[in-house]
């Protein structure tokens, strides 16, 4: 499938957002609670510098929502693990397959443990985990177990349901954004669409992009523009993304 420069950015940035949530499983971001610190890539932030790495980390979030004001959902599309367990169980190769239900239930439990672990490990380390568990600890064998349970519940059941209707950042996305918000727009003056559906099955987020991709639930994850591409021959792409504020 054609991908443009947009599609090869998101992807990279997405394959940097798993090496960061994989960092804090492998302690390389973690509170070492033994040594009242914050642990980041090798650097110590102490009580008087621990402001330092929490600040940073509002800081990013603060700038995440605010550049959703005119670059629309870019969280969803390029950082959340929803959107990327989306893109995998809706695939235009997963959607039909009769396999499919049995890919959910193992893409789900793989996101799920890599969830609960970034959440646990960022306070205590996997091995401090296993014995706290095996010796019966309830506060942490109730915790992981609802962390758990709730992914689950999330990946197999809600999917782009949550996304769409129960996602704090995406209520909080179509709060914020305006007339000035990026959005995917399709145009086909020239009528030149095969309607192929080629765009409507791959949506990780199930929408028919020819008629909803101005909506809020468009995260400008482009898949329907490389589709389009693949369809119609590079460069000749209905779908565009339109940025009022350029």
């Amino acid at each position: 499938m054609a991908k443009d420069n947009y599609s090869k950015r998101r992807r990279i940035i997405q394959t940097l957002s798993v090496l960061i949530l994989l960092s804090i499983p492998l302690r390389f971001f973690c509170v070492d609670l033994e040594n009242e610190c914050i642990r980041l890539f090798g650097i110590k932030f102490g009580l008087a510098t621990m402001f330092y790495p929490l600040f940073t980390i509002v800081a990013l979030v603060l700038f995440v929502v605010g550049i959703g004001m005119k670059k629309g959902r870019l969280f969803c599309s390029h950082l959340c693990p929803m959107h990327m367990f989306l893109e995998k169980v809706n695939s235009p190769k997963n959607r039909t397959s009769d396999s499919r239900p049995v890919k959910v239930w193992l893409w789900s439990l793989l996101f799920s443990f890599l969830l609960v672990q970034v959440i646990l490990s960022f306070f205590q380390p996997l091995d401090n985990q296993i014995r706290l568990i095996a010796s019966g600890n309830l506060p942490i064998i109730g915790i992981s177990s609802a962390l758990f349970l709730g992914f689950m519940g999330l990946f197999v059941h809600y999917q782009e349901h949550f996304c769409k209707k129960g996602c704090p950042y995406a209520l909080i996305q179509m709060l914020l954004q305006s007339d000035q918000t990026r959005t995917m727009q399709f145009a086909n003056p020239e009528k030149t669409c095969t309607n192929c559906r080629g765009c409507d099955d791959i949506c990780p987020f199930n929408l028919r992009p020819r008629f909803e991709s101005k909506t809020p639930d468009c995260t400008n994850c482009n898949l329907c523009t490389d589709a389009c591409t693949t369809e119609l021959g590079q460069g000749n792409t209905l779908f565009h993304l339109i940025d009022p504020s350029e």
